[in-house]
C-alpha cells in the first residue's frame, strides 16, 4: 500500500515549487493552503490564482524571497539558478516530492525530506482564509504581475479608427525577437494543441514571461536535453492524434533553437506510408547557440574561442533541409508573417524559420 500523504502544518512561510513532472497537484496544493505557486513552463502546474511568473526576480529579493522559511517542491525544477539557491540555504525547510520514479531533486545533496506525496492539514487550509495567510500570497502574485506590467516589448499599439495607425503598422513590421516569439507561441496554443519545448534558450523565454494557462507542455531536460527533440515531438504529435477519439485535435508546435534542429534533423525523415501529423517545428534560429553567451566563462575568455567552442556557429539553409525531407516550410521575420504562421491550419509537417538576432 502506499505511503500516507506527508502532512503540511501551517506556520512557516512557504512557496511551492513545480518543476519537470510536477503536474497540477503542485498548483491544487498552493491554491489550497494559500501559498504562492512558482511554476515552471513545463511542469504541468502553470495555471491558478496563485502562480507567480516574475519568480526568478522576486527570490533574490529580500523582502519576498528572502522571507521563505520552507519550500515544497513537486517535480524536478531545471530552469534556473534561483530555485536551488533557495533550497540550499540553511534557514529554509525543504520537502521534495515525486509520485514516481527513484530520481528526486537534490541540489547539493541538502534535502532531508522526500515523500511521494503531500497533503495540507485542516488547520493549514482554514489558515488559508486568514487575512495574513492572503497577504503572504497576495504579494508575491502582485509584485509578479507588476514587475511583468513594465515590459514595454511586447505593447502594441490602439487601433486607428480609420484603420492602422503608423505606430501600429510599424510594431507588425518589426523584427521578431525572442519575447515576441515566446509570447506568440504561447497564445497561439490552446488546450487542443500540443506544445514541445526545445532544450534552449527559448523555453527560459517563456517561463520568465508568459502568464499562466493550463495546456499540455512537454519537455525533454537533463544533461542532453537537446538530444532526440524532433523526434519527441513526432512521437507526442502521433501518439495524441491518432485513433477514433485523438487527445489533440489541434496542431503539435514544437519551439527550438537552430542548434537544437540541426542536432536532431535526421528525425525529419519520414518513412513513406508513415502517417504525417500536424507538426510544426518552429526554429528561432540566431545562427548559434547564443545560450552561451550567458555563461561566466564568456566574460574571461576570447570572443574567437566562445564562438568557436560554444557558439558554433552555423549558416545552414533551413528551407533546402526541409525540402530534402519533405516537409513544408515558411519564415518569418516580422511579427506579421509571424502572427499569421502560427494562425493558419497546419495539415502537414511544417518548418517555420524565425530569424533572431544574437
Amino acid at each position: 500500500p502506499a505511503d500516507p500523504p506527508h502532512p503540511l502544518p501551517p506556520g512557516p512561510r512557504t512557496v511551492v515549487v513545480a518543476g519537470a513532472g510536477a503536474g497540477p497537484a503542485a498548483e491544487e496544493l498552493a491554491r489550497l493552503a494559500g501559498w504562492p505557486l512558482i511554476a515552471e513552463i513545463s511542469s504541468g502546474a502553470r495555471f491558478g490564482p496563485n502562480l507567480v511568473v516574475a519568480y526568478r526576480e522576486l527570490l533574490g529579493d529580500a523582502d519576498f524571497g528572502g522571507q521563505v522559511q520552507r519550500v515544497i517542491v513537486f517535480g524536478h525544477p531545471t530552469l534556473s539558478r534561483e530555485i536551488p539557491a533557495l533550497v540550499l540555504r540553511d534557514d529554509v525547510e525543504t520537502i521534495v516530492v515525486a509520485p514516481a520514479g527513484l530520481e528526486w531533486y537534490n541540489p547539493g545533496h541538502r534535502v532531508a525530506k522526500f515523500a511521494r506525496a503531500v497533503a495540507a492539514t485542516d488547520e493549514a487550509v482554514a489558515v488559508a482564509g486568514t487575512r495574513e495567510a492572503r497577504a503572504w500570497a497576495g504579494r508575491w502574485v502582485m509584485a509578479s504581475r507588476s514587475i511583468l506590467s513594465e515590459d514595454t516589448e511586447l505593447d502594441a499599439p490602439a487601433f486607428n479608427t480609420h484603420g492602422l495607425s503608423k505606430a501600429e503598422f510599424a510594431a507588425m513590421k518589426a523584427p521578431v525577437t525572442r519575447a515576441m516569439l515566446a509570447d506568440a507561441v504561447w497564445r497561439a496554443s490552446w488546450p487542443h494543441d500540443r506544445l514541445v519545448l526545445g532544450a534552449s534558450r527559448l523555453i527560459r523565454e517563456l517561463d520568465s514571461r508568459v502568464t499562466g494557462k493550463k495546456i499540455p507542455v512537454h519537455a525533454n531536460r537533463g544533461l542532453a536535453g537537446i538530444d532526440g527533440t524532433i523526434a519527441t515531438a513526432l512521437g507526442i504529435a502521433l501518439a495524441s492524434q491518432a485513433g477514433p477519439h485523438p487527445l489533440s485535435t489541434g496542431t503539435t508546435r514544437l519551439l527550438v533553437g537552430d542548434v537544437t534542429l540541426l542536432h536532431d534533423a535526421g528525425s525529419l525523415l519520414i518513412a513513406p506510408g508513415e502517417v504525417r501529423p500536424r507538426l510544426q517545428v518552429i526554429v528561432g534560429n540566431d545562427g548559434g547557440g547564443t545560450i552561451f553567451d550567458g555563461l561566466e566563462v564568456a566574460t574571461t575568455a576570447a570572443p574567437s574561442a566562445i564562438d568557436r567552442v560554444l557558439f558554433t556557429p552555423q549558416q545552414v539553409d533551413l528551407e533546402a533541409l526541409a525540402a530534402a525531407y519533405g516537409w513544408d516550410y515558411a519564415r518569418a521575420a516580422t511579427r506579421s508573417t509571424l502572427e499569421s504562421a502560427l494562425t493558419a491550419p497546419v495539415a502537414r509537417p511544417t518548418l517555420l524559420e524565425v530569424p533572431l538576432a544574437r
